[in-house]
């Protein structure tokens, strides 16, 4: 896996199955990579997750919401990857500020991950059990737009993930986006990893059995 910025990872699974989450643009960040997928998720269409301009290879688009902007009960597999999505909101008034937005839980062989979009508020229990077992959860920590990062160890603490990888906070060359940096979410916690650029790897049998957060620098896979 890597992480290409943003909310945007990209994944490749056992079966060759090049997977992509929320691209953004250059609108975001000068950084936004070109990539080359299988297949994309978007958690909604929001300008800085639903950009596809820079996606090659004419990949199939799982979107979580429908054009009327409601949301679209994702169930699809794809080769080794099967998906679903869990019904949330952008914003803690039950969307009325920023609309809906689709968690995807992504099963690829015994691996769990959870993508949670621009989750807007803490899961209420129904939410949990709907995305029940996971080993790595990409969770949004920066604020103002989403959850922040008192909010989003509220998330953990309910999910209880082995490897938690921040998202959706403020780096370097962003374009007009008020939100914190990784650090607000990182500070005066214990296991918490830093990687370098490149790949990491994400199998079930070698993650930690406690959680542990991994924070990853924005990488580019090689097309």
């Amino acid at each position: 896996m890597l992480w290409l910025g943003h909310s945007s990872f990209y994944l490749e699974t056992p079966a060759g199955v090049r997977l992509v989450t929320d691209p953004y643009g250059p609108q975001v960040s000068p950084a936004a990579p070109v990539v080359t997928a299988d297949v994309v998720t978007v958690s909604h269409e929001h300008f800085d997750h639903n950009y596809l301009d820079n996606i090659k290879g004419n990949p199939v688009i799982w979107r979580g919401l429908t054009p009327e902007g409601d949301w679209a009960q994702v169930d699809v597999t794809f080769k080794d990857v099967h998906a679903y999505t869990v019904p949330t909101y952008h914003d803690d008034a039950a969307g009325a500020k920023r609309g809906k937005n689709a968690v995807f839980v992504l099963e690829v062989g015994d691996l769990r991950l959870a993508h949670l979009g621009d989750l807007g508020h803490v899961l209420n229990d129904e939410q949990v059990q709907r995305i029940g077992r996971v080993d790595v959860l990409m969770i949004p920590v920066g604020g103002y737009f989403t959850i922040d990062a008192g909010q989003a160890w509220q998330v953990v603490a309910a999910l209880k993930p082995r490897v938690v990888l921040p998202m959706h906070y403020l780096v370097p060359g962003m374009q007009g986006f008020p939100i914190a940096g990784v650090d607000e979410f990182t500070a005066g916690r214990a296991n918490v990893r830093r990687f370098g650029e490149g790949k990491i790897d994400l199998r079930a049998e070698s993650l930690p059995q406690e959680t542990e957060v991994w924070v990853l620098a924005a990488s580019q896979p090689r097309v």
